[in-house]
C-alpha cells in the first residue's frame, strides 16, 4: 500500500501589466573588469531602455487608481515638481524603520488557495517540527502561528527530498538616509553582524533535528527604491558587497543572498563588476516594475482591507518623518507641517505599491520558501522576525534605520543615534562609527591599551590595541575582567604573552578572587587520560559532557551565627552545595578543527527567550533532584532550578542535563523535576542549546578565559581522543 502524499499546490502565475519586450538586455563580458561596452551592447541597452520606457506609460494609465485620493482627485498633477529628482514614473519611496514594503501574501488576493491538512506521515512530523523552530524566531507567535498551515506542504515537500529548508527574507536594503539621528553612517555595522549571525543560528537550530539543514535567502532591495531618496546606486552596491563579506568573514553558511538583478532573465550575475552593474542599475529597476507591476492593484485599497499591509502603511507613516528629515522634502516643508505630513502619506502609498511589485518578483523566483519578513503581520501569509531581539519594554528595529547599543551585560540594543549619543560611547572599527557602548569604569584598563568584541550571542573577547606590543598576562587588571565577567561571560584574553607561563597564570588568579583547592591541587590539567571505565571523571576524557555549572558535586559544612558547623538530628553535620564563583582557564594545545568546543549558555538570554507559558516567576519555584551513579554516584534532592545572583540579583539558571548511556561510556544521571511537569526538562534542555543563548566557542592557542560559573552554564562537545587537547582550569571565589 502507497502511502499517503501531500496534496500538490499549483504556482500561481504572477499577473503581468504586459509582456516585457524579447531581446538581449546588455549582459556584461565577465573579462572586461566593467571597463568596456562594445558598440552592438550599447545598441542594444538603448533600445531596451526605449521599450521600457514604453511600457512604464501602459502601466502608468492603468495604476492610476493607486495615486488617486479617496474623492477621486490625484494627490499632485501630473506636471507639479517631483520631491525626489530622476525618479521613475512610479514615485515610490525607500525602506521605512522596519525595512521593505509588506503585502499581504506573495500571491494575489485572487489567486490565494486554500490548503488542506498534510497526512500523518514521519515526513510530516519532522516538517512541524522545523516549523515549530522557526516559529521560535518569530514576533508574538506565543499564541501560535496561523502561516505554519501554509507552509507545511513546502517543508515536507524538502524534507522528502532531504533538501536543505530554503528560506527567504526581503531586507538589508542600505542605511537610512538619516545619519544624525537614526544611523551612524552608510555601511554596515555591528547591528548588520548580529543581524545575519541571528539568521544563521535559526539555520543552525534546524540542523539539530533535520542534517540536511537550512538556508535563508536575503532578497537585498536597496535598488527598488534608492533613486527615490536620491542615494547613489553606488552606495547600494557598497552597502549590499559589505553584507556579503560580513557572511564570508564570519562563516555564515547557511546565509545567502542576491540582488534585484538576479530576478530578472540574466543567466548569472556571479561575475558582475561594481562598474557593470552601475552602468545597468536604472535598467534593471525599470524592468523589476515593467515586468511585476500588478494590474488594478489600489494601494489606499489593500491599506483599508488588509491587516498586514495596513500595519506596514502605519510603520512607514511614522518611522518616513524621521528618515527625510534632513532629505530636499524634508527640507522643503521644513515650517509646513502639513504639507509634510500630506508628501510622507502619499509616499507611504506609494511604497506599498512597489512593495507589492517586488514581492511578486520575489515570489516568482522563490515561491515555495518560507517567507519571512521584518514588518509586524498577522503571520497568515509570512512570520515575522526580529533580526535584533530587543530586551523586553524595549523597541524593534531592523539595523539598516537604528543604531547597535551595547549593555555592559552584553546586551544587544537598537537606538537611534540621537539616543544613544545622549549617555553611551561610540565605538569606533577601522575609523568608522561602528556601534554605542554603555559607559563604565571597566571598560579601563589604565596604562594597558586593549579593544573589545562582542560575541553573538553573549562573550567578549579582550585583546591589545597594538598586537605587536602584545602585553604580559601579568599587566592584565584582573579585577577589571572580574567585574566585566559578572555582567557579560565568558571573558577572553587574546594575543597576550605569558598566558601558557603557569607561574603567571596562578599568580594572576589569586588576584581574581579567592582560589579553591580541590581533590587535585590548585590547577586542573583538562585533557584526554586516554580511559573510559565508569569511575573515571568525563572532565579529563575526549567525551561531550552534558550541559551544567561547576561545583555540582561540592559540598562544605553550613555555618550557623557562631561559626559552628550545623549538625542534623542525628549528630551529622549539614552540608550545603559551594559551587565556585568563576572558572579561570588557559589554553595550552587545541583540539582538531571542528571539535572540542566549549559552549558557554547565558542566563540572561535564557530567560529573554523562555517560551510561553513559562515564566521567571514559575521557573524560580520549582526544584529538580538529580541521580547520577558510577563516579559521583550521588543523588541530591530539592535543587533550586534558579538562583540570584550574588552581586546583581539577576535570575540565574542552575542545572544538569539528563545524561543517559546512548550519550555516555562513564557516569550518568536521570533528573526528575519535584514539582511541575516533567516537560520542564526538555524545555531547559533545549533552550540551553539555543543559538540564541549558547555562545559556541572555539579556542585559540593561549586564551585565557574568565567565566562566572552562577552566571552561565557550560558544556564540551567531544574532540579526537589522544589528541593534545589541554585546558589549565582554576576555582575562584
Amino acid at each position: 500500500m502507497m502511502a499517503p502524499t501531500l496534496t500538490q499546490f499549483r504556482q500561481p502565475v504572477v499577473a503581468s501589466p504586459s509582456v516585457v519586450p524579447q531581446g538581449d538586455l546588455h549582459h556584461p563580458d565577465p573579462n572586461s573588469n566593467g571597463n568596456t561596452t562594445s558598440a552592438t551592447d550599447q545598441e542594444r541597452f538603448l533600445a531596451l531602455e526605449k521599450r521600457v520606457e514604453t511600457l512604464f506609460l501602459q502601466i502608468q494609465q492603468s495604476s492610476m487608481a493607486s495615486t488617486l485620493a479617496p474623492s477621486g482627485k490625484a494627490l499632485r498633477s501630473s506636471k507639479s515638481k517631483s520631491y525626489f529628482p530622476n525618479s521613475s514614473p512610479l514615485n515610490m519611496p525607500i525602506t521605512p524603520e522596519i525595512s521593505l514594503p509588506s503585502t499581504p501574501a506573495l500571491q494575489p488576493e485572487d489567486q490565494q488557495e486554500s490548503y488542506t491538512e498534510i497526512p500523518d506521515t514521519p515526513s510530516a512530523k519532522l516538517s512541524l517540527q522545523i516549523l515549530d523552530i522557526i516559529q521560535r524566531y518569530g514576533q508574538n507567535t506565543d499564541d501560535g502561528w496561523v502561516g505554519k498551515q501554509k507552509f507545511l506542504p513546502f517543508v515536507d515537500e524538502y524534507v522528502k527530498n532531504l533538501k536543505p529548508v530554503e528560506m527567504v527574507l526581503p531586507a538589508f536594503p542600505f542605511k537610512s538616509p538619516n545619519g544624525k539621528d537614526k544611523v551612524l553612517g552608510n555601511m554596515p555595522d555591528l547591528g548588520e553582524e548580529v543581524a545575519l549571525m541571528h539568521l544563521n543560528g535559526l539555520c543552525e537550530s534546524i540542523t539539530k533535528v533535520y542534517a540536511p539543514g537550512a538556508q535563508v535567502t536575503i532578497a537585498s532591495d536597496g535598488l527598488v527604491y534608492n533613486d527615490l531618496m536620491m542615494i547613489p546606486d553606488s552606495e547600494v552596491w557598497d552597502y549590499s558587497t559589505a553584507i556579503r563579506d560580513i557572511i564570508v568573514a564570519k562563516d555564515l553558511k547557511h546565509i545567502k543572498s542576491f540582488h534585484i538583478v538576479d530576478l530578472l532573465d540574466f543567466h548569472t550575475t556571479q561575475h558582475l563588476t561594481r562598474e557593470e552593474y552601475l552602468i545597468h542599475a536604472g535598467c534593471y529597476r525599470r524592468e523589476l516594475i515593467a515586468k511585476f507591476s500588478p494590474k488594478n492593484f489600489d494601494s489606499r485599497e489593500s491599506v483599508r482591507e488588509d491587516k498586514d499591509t495596513c500595519l506596514t502603511y502605519r510603520g512607514y507613516i511614522k518611522f518616513l518623518t524621521k528618515d527625510l528629515k534632513y532629505s530636499p522634502l524634508g527640507m522643503e516643508f521644513a515650517n509646513e507641517k502639513r504639507k509634510y505630513k500630506d508628501a510622507i502619506e502619499k509616499l507611504a502609498y506609494d511604497m506599498i505599491l512597489r512593495g507589492k511589485i517586488f514581492a511578486a518578483a520575489v515570489n516568482a523566483k522563490c515561491g515555495n520558501f518560507v517567507r519571512l519578513s521584518i514588518h509586524p503581520s498577522v503571520g497568515q501569509t509570512k512570520l515575522s522576525v526580529p533580526l535584533i531581539p530587543p530586551p523586553k519594554g524595549f523597541p524593534l528595529m531592523t539595523p539598516w534605520h537604528s543604531s547597535v547599543l551595547v549593555g555592559l551585560d552584553g546586551s544587544f540594543r537598537t537606538v537611534h543615534a540621537d539616543e544613544g549619543r545622549v549617555s553611551h560611547d561610540i565605538i569606533m572599527r577601522d575609523g568608522k562609527p561602528y556601534h554605542f557602548r554603555e559607559k563604565s569604569d571597566l571598560w579601563d584598563f589604565g596604562m594597558t591599551k586593549v579593544t573589545f568584541e562582542h560575541l553573538y550571542p553573549c562573550g567578549l573577547i579582550i585583546r591589545p590595541a597594538d598586537p605587536a606590543t602584545k602585553p604580559s598576562l601579568s599587566e592584565i587588571n584582573m579585577k577589571k575582567v572580574r567585574g566585566l565577567a559578572e555582567h557579560q561571560s565568558p571573558v577572553v584574553l587574546r594575543g597576550f604573552a605569558d598566558t601558557t607561563d603557569q607561574e603567571v597564570f596562578i599568580s594572576k588568579a589569586h588576584e581574581l578572587g579567592t582560589v579553591l583547592p580541590c581533590t587535585y591541587g590548585i590547577l586542573q590539567e583538562v585533557k584526554d587520560h586516554g580511559k573510559m571505565h565508569p569511575f573515571h571523571n568525563n572532565v579529563v576524557t575526549s567525551e561531550a559532557m552534558p550541559m551544567h555549572y561547576d561545583g555540582m558535586f561540592k559540598f562544605v559544612p553550613e555555618i550557623d551565627a557562631r561559626g559552628n558547623p550545623k549538625v542534623d538530628a542525628d549528630g551529622k553535620e549539614i552540608k550545603i552545595q559551594k559551587p565556585p564563583r568563576f572558572q579561570y582557564i588557559s589554553s595550552i594545545a587545541m583540539a582538531p578543527e571542528g571539535t572540542g568546543y566549549t559552549l558557554f549558555a547565558a542566563s540572561r538570554l535564557f530567560f529573554q527567550h523562555l517560551p510561553h507559558p513559562y515564566t521567571v516567576d514559575r521557573f524560580e519555584k520549582i526544584t529538580w533532584a538529580m541521580d547520577n551513579n558510577a563516579l559521583w554516584d550521588a543523588k541530591l534532592q530539592g535543587l533550586p532550578l534558579v538562583v540570584r545572583h550574588p552581586t546583581r540579583n539577576t535570575p540565574c539558571i542552575r542545572w544538569h542535563e539528563p545524561w543517559d548511556r546512548t550519550k555516555s561510556n562513564l557516569s550518568t544521571c536521570d533528573i526528575t523535576i519535584e514539582n511541575d511537569v516533567q516537560d520542564v526538562t526538555k524545555v531547559v534542555d533545549s533552550l540551553l542549546c539555543d543559538p540564541r543563548v549558547c555562545l559556541r566557542f572555539t579556542w585559540g592557542q593561549g586564551d585565557v578565559l574568565v567565566s562566572d560559573n552562577t552566571l552561565m552554564e557550560h558544556t564540551r562537545t567531544e574532540f579526537a581522543g589522544e589528541c593534545d587537547r589541554e585546558l589549565w582550569r582554576i576555582h575562584c571565589d
